[in-house]
């Protein structure tokens, strides 16, 4: 907690994750600075209805004196299934965060690949530690995870995007510049066709990427 302290007064965001906390603890350490909870679910214990653990502060972010609580979610439709996800949404809609957890075999198709000196195989959507059952990452993009929790949710397209754009500029303190289109905001942006996949990507207003195969032309200032 102290640790927390610290760093939350050193402007530093905290998140909280992979723990087995109960729900007292979780509450204490947002109260204490931690903003968020990393990988909602993940390697963490099965829900219990007197102690929902960590997962219990998407229905609290407004009580209990705490503050608003964000939560990544990995919408990959592997680690988190689409009940799942739709529950923390209906819980907490302004809280969610989209992440990928995409690990570097993201873009390789099926096969053995050597990450850091450890066999990882893609079969599927999947990415195994070779010869087990255990995941060690994703392989999904962002566009992928968007569509997926669009569906998984029946939120609408705009909250969806919010959930990967402006959300975690909030949870950065850097909304004022970041995660929108307004004015003054920075020119960081993708372009999307109809069917949320990405045509082209912009970084301070140059465009640094474009598909293949894609009519989109980019515009010129």
């Amino acid at each position: 907690m102290v640790a927390i302290e610290q760093l939350a007064k050193r402007g530093i965001t905290v998140s909280l994750g992979h723990s087995d906390a109960n729900i007292g603890l979780a509450q204490e350490a947002i109260r204490r600075g931690a903003r968020c909870m990393t990988h909602l679910f993940n390697a963490m214990p099965q829900f219990h209805h007197r102690d929902p653990g960590m997962v219990g502060l998407i229905a609290q972010s407004s009580a209990a004196n705490l503050q608003t609580v964000f939560y990544g979610l990995i919408a990959d439709g592997v680690h988190t299934h689409p009940a799942t996800l739709k529950i923390a949404y209906r819980a907490h809609p302004k809280g969610a965060i989209l992440v990928t957890d995409a690990i570097s075999a993201m873009g390789f198709g099926a096969g053995i690949q050597f990450i850091a000196g450890v066999q990882i195989e893609i079969t599927g959507n999947h990415a195994l530690i070779a010869g087990t059952n255990t995941l060690c990452g994703s392989i999904a993009t962002m566009d992928r995870c968007i569509r997926y929790f669009l569906e998984a949710t029946d939120c609408s397209i705009v909250e969806a995007l919010e959930s990967a754009s402006l959300h975690p500029a909030q949870l950065l303190g850097i909304s004022d510049r970041k995660g929108t289109l307004n004015f003054y905001s920075d020119a960081d942006f993708v372009v999307l066709d109809d069917h949320l996949h990405v045509l082209a990507t912009f970084i301070a207003g140059e465009c640094v990427w474009q598909g293949e195969k894609t009519n989109f032309v980019p515009p010129k200032c």
